[in-house]
């Protein structure tokens, strides 16, 4: 797979060239060799905003894994985490935020009670 993500970017890197060399457009490529992804950052991007993005991702399976999954409660509640912290990265939590996180901590440890009963059951 990696032999054909090469090429994407590669041809993604010569087009990005030729929009900056054409018409002063900045644009940074990421590649993700093991996952198979080709990723096109604009010129204003930075590590939280790549972040968030990167996160809306998680936030997807998140929302559409069915709760029915071992794993779902635990995914879902981090993420949510996640996404708050990354919505207040330059502002304060506020205590309701703070109640929040403590109470999807308690929702992130159950989950992590029911997987371990789950798989102890398997055995």
């Amino acid at each position: 797979m990696s032999e054909s993500v090469d090429r994407v970017a590669q041809a993604v890197r010569a087009a990005l060239d030729l929009l900056q060399e054409q018409e002063n457009i900045i644009a940074k490529i990421g590649v993700d060799r093991e996952a198979g992804i080709v990723k096109i950052y604009g010129e204003k991007s930075d590590a939280l905003k790549k972040a968030s993005s990167g996160l809306s991702d998680v936030l997807e399976l998140s929302y559409t894994t069915a709760e029915h999954h071992p794993y779902w409660g635990m995914l879902y509640h981090a993420t949510e985490i996640s996404k708050m912290l990354l919505e207040k990265w330059d502002s304060d939590l506020s205590k309701d935020n703070l109640s929040e996180i403590s109470w999807r901590c308690d929702e992130i440890r159950m989950a992590q009670e029911r997987a371990g009963d789950a798989h102890r059951h398997e055995g």
